[in-house]
């Protein structure tokens, strides 16, 4: 055998190892027991049937989840939407089942391995994220900003719109928070710019090096105690709750208390100043001063001014609808802030950017102020 054959075979002997061991590997971290894997999702709220997710149209006469929601509160619908059932994609042709929940097939089957682009309520479609997009798909919400432009359109700021409600995105939005500008998620004010998607460290930026895909927990190793897949990097960083202690290293005192505290700390301290913000807004401008509670349809009369809701106040018939375009939008960025609970992980920066302008802009017609505060 010459030299020249015998190094092509090292050579293919080589290549062939490698690929041996990459296989091997791969499969020992991502070729988990099927047993495991179940155990997982039948733990998670993929699997929960009694959740209001998969449970909130059982008594609706016919029973069925309405295509408008189906792409996300139904297995199936899910299913219609990726076009597995032969139908046409990214449209939900029939009403979902109730009770259908996210099983393996919803996210294993050819269709939602080749799925490679996610689509937003924005209009903006982002391509090149993998198996991401199936995460992307309904972690994006409802409504974006420009939904809010759209109802506000030719109205004057401060013209109240009888009968208005209060515009929200929907629940859950983490990827139209972490994509930021890209997405184009929050109401974003003409004249600003926003950050576009948080790059994060190396193994931690998307959603499954985070997050286990059946678990929807973490990444392992996951107990309630430890939290290692961060202290790698955050030394401070022994427990879940540590989480909302890391801060940037720019050491900004954001929310203007005086103290430099953990990034999600700092987001809090915001949003209670927006919070605020809306109060006195809504109470010099409109009149009527708004608060926004945790329940259907979340808008609604502060009857006593005090910044708090009672248990009487949040009933649906002390709804809130004397909407103004200037109050819509930083209502409408109030409600991306409060329904994504891991901004603070997923694009601080970017949820700074919209309270601080939803606190300018009202502050240019009422008490509000962005005194003390820092924009990123």
């Amino acid at each position: 055998m010459n030299n020249r054959v015998f190094i092509i075979l090292l050579l293919v002997l080589a290549a062939a190892l490698g690929g041996w061991i990459y296989y091997t590997t791969t499969q020992a971290v991502s070729a988990e027991p099927i047993e495991e894997i179940s155990t997982k999702w039948w733990a998670s709220a993929h699997a929960d049937i009694t959740s209001e997710s998969f449970v909130h149209w059982n008594e609706d006469d016919p029973s069925e989840v309405p295509p408008t929601c189906a792409k996300c509160h139904s297995g199936r619908g899910f299913i219609d939407y990726i076009g597995q059932d032969g139908s046409a994609e990214f449209v939900v042709d029939q009403p979902g089942a109730i009770e259908s929940v996210v099983s393996c097939s919803v996210c294993h089957s050819d269709a939602a391995h080749a799925l490679d682009v996610a689509k937003f309520p924005s209009g903006v479609e982002i391509s090149g994220k993998g198996m991401n997009s199936l995460c992307m798909t309904c972690h994006s919400g409802m409504a974006a900003g420009k939904n809010v432009e759209l109802v506000v359109a030719g109205v004057d700021a401060d013209t109240v719109m009888p009968d208005s409600s209060l515009i929200g995105p929907h629940y859950k939005i983490a990827a139209a928070t972490n994509l930021g500008g890209d997405a184009q998620g929050g109401y974003e004010y003409e004249g600003k710019t926003y950050v576009g998607a948080y790059a994060h460290a190396e193994g931690v930026q998307t959603c499954t090096e985070c997050h286990d895909p059946h678990s929807l927990r973490m990444n392992q190793p996951y107990d309630a105690k430890n939290a290692n897949l961060c202290s790698a990097c955050h030394s401070n960083v022994t427990s879940f709750q540590d989480y909302k202690d890391i801060y940037y290293e720019d050491g900004t005192d954001y929310d203007g208390d005086g103290t430099i505290e953990g990034l999600y700390h700092e987001i809090q301290g915001v949003r209670e100043v927006l919070k605020g913000a809306i109060t006195a807004y809504s109470t010099e401008v409109i009149g009527t001063t708004l608060g926004i509670g945790d329940n259907y349809p979340y808008a609604f009369i502060d009857t006593n001014s005090d910044g708090e809701l009672s248990e009487e106040e949040s009933a649906f018939p002390n709804a809130f609808k004397l909407f103004t375009p200037r109050l819509q939008k930083a209502a409408f960025n109030y409600m991306f802030v409060k329904y994504d609970g891991g901004n603070y992980v997923h694009n601080g920066k970017y949820v700074l950017q919209l309270m601080y302008d939803s606190i300018a802009d009202l502050a240019e017609v009422s008490n509000a102020s962005t005194a003390g505060l820092t924009r990123p």
